[in-house]
């Protein structure tokens, strides 16, 4: 049997055996038609509806209240008669059947005391007093249950959105960290294979003829190699969560765009670099997007471009820092670069970054990457 179903059973006993017991104690009246015991059978009656007050709370609140009336106009004296009524007004009420509850309530006691003072045989002061007391403590105890329950509905509703949008949360960030992994992923590999595969191409060549060329392309081959084995290295670290105390590839900002143009010198692209600025005032985050852009710039020259040339300018200013690289090449077809690789890549990390960033054929032939970083973030 339900919890709640054995609650209402014993309410529902108690207020059968209490409100009998209390006409019993009262005494009987002068006039024995109808006799007492029918007067005790309407209190049972009215108790025993009790027990589906929380199924059919109207329902039952219009019963209790017919049934206590009834033996209120037969002429039984005691007020037992309107503690059943009073629970079902409380039920109706807490159950959010307000309208019903406040409207049974005030129709029940006006009919209550009509009744009285028409009657002219009852003391209808004192006794109707209490009487509207009684029924007004039971609104007031109903519309403060259902208050409460309403407040814990919306504190458990709040605690399950709140719940459900930390979910949500956590895989948002878990989705951009996993992006952020492949655009790293992409970027480390896309320049340092296509500078290892170019030197491969050199040294197959001059191997017989040259060999102390391709002696130099292989030596370009097993740096490249080391440092994107140790770059490969850290991002995978990242994600075991691994403590390493090993070599550490060095820092992939803009202090490390130098290297970047030394690479693409090896891959036979002749790169003019200008540094200028502070690269101290460069936060990480910031001098990694840069680094990337020339990357991927320089990546994209090696591998599509067939240029000679290329010029790769990092300013770092007051409020951003600049990043363009030009190449006099044939440029990078747009069409060519897969979704969320190559240009869309870098697009995607500059825009992360509140910075904008343009990616055209230049005037005069070739292709220009221009990108500008603002050094802070604005406020969300």
């Amino acid at each position: 049997m339900p919890r709640e179903l054995v609650i209402d059973c014993a309410l529902s006993f108690a207020v059968a055996a209490s409100t009998v017991l209390t006409s019993v104690i009262a005494g009987g009246r002068a006039e024995q038609s109808p006799p007492e015991w029918v007067g005790h059978l309407l209190l049972v009656v009215t108790a025993v509806f009790l027990v589906a007050r929380r199924r059919f709370p109207p329902q039952v609140m219009v019963l209790t209240m017919l049934v206590s009336l009834l033996y209120f106009g037969l002429g039984f004296g005691t007020g037992a008669f309107t503690v059943a009524p009073a629970l079902a007004v409380y039920t109706a009420i807490a159950a959010k059947h307000r309208i019903a509850g406040f409207s049974g309530a005030a129709v029940y006691l006006v009919i209550v005391l009509l009744a009285d003072r028409l009657g002219g045989q009852r003391d209808v002061s004192e006794g109707n007093v209490w009487l509207v007391i009684w029924i007004l403590v039971i609104v007031v105890l109903g519309e403060v249950s259902r208050s409460r329950a309403e407040h814990l509905r919306v504190v458990a509703e709040q605690a399950a959105r709140a719940e459900l949008t930390r979910e949500m949360e956590a895989q948002r960030r878990a989705d951009q960290e996993r992006l952020r992994i492949a655009r790293e992923l992409h970027d480390v590999l896309a320049h340092n294979i296509s500078v290892i595969s170019i030197q491969a191409g050199v040294a197959e060549h001059l191997l017989r003829k040259d060999p102390d060329k391709a002696h130099t392309a292989v030596t370009t081959i097993r740096s490249v190699t080391k440092d994107v084995l140790v770059e490969l290295r850290s991002i995978l670290d990242v994600l075991r969560r691994v403590d390493d105390a090993g070599e550490i590839f060095p820092p992939s900002g803009v202090e490390g765009i130098e290297r970047l143009a030394g690479r693409a010198a090896a891959g036979g692209i002749t790169v003019d670099l200008d540094v200028r600025g502070r690269a101290s005032r460069v936060p990480a985050d910031v001098g990694l997007a840069a680094y990337r852009v020339v990357q991927e710039s320089l990546t994209n020259v090696i591998r599509h471009s067939g240029a000679a040339r290329a010029s790769v300018v990092v300013h770092v200013n007051e409020a951003d820092v600049l990043v363009r690289v030009r190449d006099d090449g044939r440029g990078v077809p747009g069409d060519d670069v897969p979704a969320g690789n190559g240009i869309a890549g870098m697009t995607e990390r500059v825009k992360a970054m509140s910075g904008t960033i343009t990616a055209a054929p230049a005037d005069g032939g070739g292709f220009v990457v221009e990108a500008r970083l603002p050094l802070r973030r604005p406020e969300p």
